[in-house]
C-alpha cells in the first residue's frame, strides 16, 4: 500500500480537511494509508514527526497556495526535501492547487520549477476557482486514484512474470520418465525447498539493508542500524533523534518453523522460539513459492510470493510499525 504525506499550511486547514474525506474512498480500497500533522497527539515532538513521516511517504502532496510558498517551514522543509526524493526516486510528488497564486516560476531544487510539472486538479485550475470545491477535490483525487491504480496492476504484472520465472518460484527439472511424458510434474525435494527459503531470506536482507540506507538518507533526524546476526537471521531498527521508533528480526529454520520465514517485532536477540507473522513454503502450480494465506499484518497480500514479494511484505510491516510510533 502507498503511504501519502500531506504537505499544507495551517491556513489551508479547512480544504485539507475536505481533500482528506475524498481520500477516504482510495484508503477503503487498500491505495492509500494518508498522515498529515493533524494527526499527532498531544505531547508529540511536531518536528521530528513530521519529518520522519515524510521521509518514510511514497507520495507527498503539496496543498499550494500563496500562503503555502510564503511558508518557511512548508516550502523549505517539505516542499524542497519532497522534490529532493523524487529526484532520488525514492517519492512521488503531486501539487493540488488550493487558490490562485503566481506558483509557475517556484523554484523546487536542481534548476527546476513547479510549472514543469503536472498540477491538479485539472489544468491547475485552483480548487476554489471551480463551482465547488467537491467537484474540484474529485477530479484531482480521480486522477491520484487514477495513478494507484496503475502502479498497483504495474506491480502486479511484474510479480506475475517473475513467479513464472524458474530463479523466482522454483519449477523442479521433471525426470525424463514415464509420468514426465503424461505430464505430471515432479515434486519439490527438500533440497529445493531448503535453497527456496535460503533464497527468500537472502532477499529479504538485502532489501533491509538497502532500505534502511535510503531512509538513513532521506534526514539528518533519522538514523538506522543493520546486524546481521548470522546466516539465518539478521536485525532492522529505525531511530528518530536517537529514540528508537523501530525493530525487527527475521529468520528462518529453526525447530518450530522450519520451512517459513519468521518476523519478530522483539529483542534482536530473538530466540526463535515465538514469532509476529510468517510465511511459510508452499507448492504451487508453478513451483515453490511463500504462502500469505496466514500471514499475521492487516494487509494481506493477494497470493503466494516470491522472493521478493516476501521481502516487500516485511519491509512494509516494518514501515508500518515505524509510522506507528511517530504519529
Amino acid at each position: 500500500m502507498t503511504t501519502g504525506f500531506i504537505s499544507y499550511t495551517h491556513a489551508d486547514t479547512a480544504l485539507k480537511e475536505q481533500l482528506v474525506q475524498h481520500l477516504a474512498p482510495l484508503q477503503r480500497e487498500g491505495l492509500i494509508d494518508i498522515w498529515h500533522d493533524g494527526m499527532l497527539r498531544p505531547g508529540e515532538h511536531l518536528d521530528p514527526a513530521v519529518q520522519a513521516a515524510l521521509a518514510a511517504s511514497d507520495l507527498v502532496i503539496l496543498l499550494l497556495s500563496a500562503a503555502f510558498v510564503a511558508s518557511e517551514y512548508c516550502y523549505e522543509q517539505e516542499m524542497m526535501r519532497a522534490f529532493a526524493r523524487q529526484r532520488d526516486g525514492t517519492a512521488r510528488v503531486v501539487s493540488i492547487f488550493l487558490r490562485p497564486c503566481q506558483w509557475k516560476g517556484v523554484p523546487v531544487g536542481d534548476g527546476q520549477t513547479l510549472s514543469e510539472f503536472v498540477a491538479l486538479p485539472k489544468d491547475g485550475k485552483p480548487v476554489i476557482s471551480w463551482p465547488d470545491a467537491d467537484t474540484a477535490f474529485d477530479n484531482a483525487v480521480g486522477a491520484i486514484r487514477d495513478m494507484l491504480k496503475a502502479d498497483r496492476a504495474r506491480s502486479a504484472r511484474t510479480t506475475d512474470a517473475r513467479t513464472l520465472q524458474p530463479n523466482t518460484a522454483i519449477s523442479t527439472p521433471r525426470p525424463a520418465n514415464a509420468s514426465n511424458l503424461l505430464g505430471i510434474a515432479a515434486k519439490p525435494t527438500d533440497l529445493d525447498r531448503d535453497r527456496f527459503l535460503r533464497e527468500g531470506f537472502q532477499t529479504t536482507a538485502a532489501l533491509f539493508e538497502q532500505k534502511l540506507a535510503e531512509l538513513k538518507a532521506s534526514d539528518p533526524r533519522i538514523d538506522t542500524d543493520f546486524e546481521r546476526i548470522d546466516s539465518r537471521s539478521f536485525a532492522a531498527s529505525a531511530y528518530l533523534d536517537g529514540k528508537r521508533v523501530g525493530q525487527v528480526s527475521i529468520w528462518h529454520g529453526g525447530d518450530m518453523w522450519r520451512n517459513a520465514l519468521c518476523l519478530s517485532y522483539d529483542t534482536a536477540t530473538s530466540t526463535r522460539n515465538s514469532m509476529n507473522d510468517w510465511l511459510p513454503i508452499e507448492d504451487t502450480p508453478h513451483g515453490l513459492a511463500f504462502g500469505a494465506r496466514n500471514a499475521m499484518s492487516h494487509v494481506r497480500p493477494d497470493g503466494p510470493l516470491d522472493a521478493a514479494g516476501a521481502a516487500a511484505y516485511f519491509w512494509d510491516n516494518f514501515l508500518d510499525q515505524v509510522r506507528s510510533r511517530i504519529r
